[in-house]
């Protein structure tokens, strides 16, 4: 008799773990969840000032009265126009997402609130959540499972 790979079976493991699929970030517990996800990429996201930040995410305002904002490792004068300051904050949650990524950071962000943070943490969470699934397919190939669709077929 062989035994199948579900989705209820994933739920179940990512259950064990204290992960839901069906939840999505801050379904129930925004907090819990944003700590699953700073433990999973051995992250800390800052909202005071700490020149020992490995990024940093911030407002200026320019000679002429605009908001821009700032996406950098470098602080202190060596912010790259081209490169670190951002007209828009529409794609500042790809540059969040893609520091979180990289893992073991700790990130300055003058605004936690701002919508490309919650929409990078709420990205990032699914995409945790998904490798974890991906992960646990491979554990139970390796404890014998098989995926339904590929059953011999007579």
């Amino acid at each position: 008799m062989s035994k199948y790979i579900t989705d209820e079976l994933i739920e179940e493991r990512l259950k064990k773990q204290g992960l839901s699929s069906y939840d999505g970030y801050g379904a129930e517990d925004e907090d819990a969840d944003y700590k699953k996800l700073c433990k999973h990429y051995d992250l800390e996201i800052i909202e005071q000032w700490h020149q020992k930040a490995d990024y940093f995410m911030y407002t200026e305002t320019t000679a002429d009265g605009y908001e821009v904002w700032v996406a950098t490792e470098h602080p202190n004068g060596d912010v790259s126009i081209n490169e670190d300051v951002h007209y828009y904050d529409n794609d500042l949650a790809e540059v969040l997402m893609e520091w979180i990524r990289y893992g073991g950071a700790t990130i300055y962000v003058d605004d936690i609130e701002a919508y490309y943070v919650n929409d990078a943490l709420e990205r990032m969470f699914d995409n945790m959540i998904e490798s974890i699934k991906d992960d646990i397919i491979v554990e139970l190939e390796d404890e014998g499972y098989e995926h339904k669709d590929k059953q011999a077929v007579a």
